[in-house]
């Protein structure tokens, strides 16, 4: 009879996890789909003269591909630029009412971040218009200035709020490089996500299974 019980909890645990939790809404967000250095789903933009955005096989955390943005100003001295790597589904894929979870895992080349600084940015976006239109709200982070070093973490920004009059995002991974010489980093981004938090409603579903779980013990 206990055994029983404890396969009911079980799966009544397992139910309630399954219904919510929150599925990725990013396309691609390894970076496994893709032609050789273009990543389906993604737009990569080169904002400099002397660096790249690309979809590369040599690093990544999981699977066989991640994206990379670079630059080098030893090789290649040059005026300052930005190299990034972006996701816009368009029109009505998020609610003004929601919240998302962002995680992703990154790394950079050096820690030598002299004029440099790597960012992840979402804009929020009306796309259809029907709050005239635009951006409507903006999340920007430094990862310099969260501790990315050259080995892989998990950055993670949880219940980041959709703002008002928004249907939509950029998501953005971004190296910036500023006018200086003999410096050369890169970034490497991998595994992102971009999660809605469950509403109060379906965690009190899954406290609920919890709930009869127990008392069926009982």
């Amino acid at each position: 009879m206990k055994t029983s019980n404890v396969t009911a909890l079980a799966a009544l645990t397992a139910f309630g996890i399954a219904s919510t939790a929150s599925a990725n809404i990013l396309q691609n967000g390894g970076f496994e789909a893709g032609a050789g250095a273009d990543a389906a789903d993604w737009a990569e933009i080169i904002g400099g003269p002397s660096g790249s955005t690309e979809r590369s096989t040599t690093m990544p955390n999981s699977g066989n591909a991640s994206a990379y943005m670079w630059f080098d100003h030893i090789a290649n001295p040059a005026a300052g630029g930005a190299y990034f790597i972006e996701q816009n589904q368009g029109a009505n894929v998020v609610l003004d009412t929601e919240s998302y979870d962002l995680s992703f895992f990154a790394k950079v080349d050096s820690t030598d971040f002299t004029g440099t600084d790597m960012f992840v940015q979402i804009l929020w976006l009306d796309q259809d218009g029907s709050d005239g239109g635009g951006v409507k709200g903006e999340m920007l982070t430094s990862l310099v200035g969260l501790g990315i070093n050259t080995s892989y973490q998990q950055f993670t920004m949880n219940g980041l709020d959709v703002a008002a009059g928004a249907d939509s995002f950029i998501l953005r991974f971004q190296v910036s490089a500023g006018a200086v010489d003999n410096v050369a980093n890169g970034m490497y981004v991998d595994d992102a996500s971009l999660a809605l938090v469950p509403t109060p409603a379906s965690a009190a579903v899954l406290g609920l299974g919890g709930l009869v779980a127990m008392r069926r013990r009982r």
